[in-house]
């Protein structure tokens, strides 16, 4: 699963670079093409290719004022492989943002976004009962689930190019820094997982400051 992650999330950075080269020498000054206000439809297509979480995204964002827009995606997570002993698991993303345009007709913005998931993983093995102290008095082995809660705050930089003649339909290209805070528990009993690969990650309550990037299909419907 990590090699595939990583072959996954480089073939999408070579793709990116390549047609970000190519693409960004047709977008159209401001003073040709403004950008309107109105609704655009988003489309997270990297969420399928998640190899901790995979999740279909949808989202929309309004465009209110010349510089200004807000919106939010909404994925639903379907499979996943942060659990290799997860028989299935399912959850929900949210991501509410606002959006600064510097140039207006320009596709070049700043944005500062939330980021909150939940994700339940159904498993079967054993978990610690009646902990006192970090002591438990026995172990039974039962079915579960472990829920796993997000909170991310991170700011980003980003562009788009074109993929259509009359420049409603776009590819956005973005990146930036964040922080991000995670809890993690059984539902029934104690559960620790801190075996394999960064056992850290695991931990019941976890921190770490995360670089976010990816791209995105966009389409003004008005």
């Amino acid at each position: 699963m990590r090699s595939r992650t990583f072959v996954t999330i480089s073939l999408l950075l070579v793709i990116s670079t390549n047609t970000f080269s190519q693409s960004t020498k047709g977008l159209v000054p401001a003073e040709v093409f403004p950008l309107q206000k109105g609704i655009t439809a988003r489309f997270n297509f990297t969420g399928l290719l998640d190899g901790f979480d995979q999740n279909i995204s949808l989202g929309g964002e309004d465009r209110f004022a010349d510089h200004w827009s807000a919106g939010s995606d909404v994925a639903y997570i379907f499979a996943s492989g942060y659990l290799g002993e997860s028989k299935s698991s399912h959850g929900l993303i949210l991501r509410p943002f606002i959006r600064y345009y510097p140039e207006n007709g320009r596709y070049g913005f700043f944005e500062a976004g939330l980021h909150y998931k939940y994700v339940s993983y159904k498993i079967t093995d054993w978990v610690e009962k009646d902990v006192v102290n970090g002591v438990p008095s026995y172990q039974e082995y039962s079915t579960f689930h472990y829920l796993k809660n997000v909170y991310e705050v991170n700011l980003k930089a980003g562009t788009a190019a074109n993929l259509s003649r009359n420049k409603k339909f776009r590819i956005e290209f973005y990146g930036g820094l964040g922080v991000r805070f995670k809890t993690q528990k059984s539902d029934n009993g104690s559960y620790s997982r801190t075996r394999g690969w960064l056992g850290s990650l695991y931990n019941p309550r976890y921190s770490t400051l995360v670089i976010p990037i990816g791209m995105r299909l966009v389409y003004d419907l008005k």
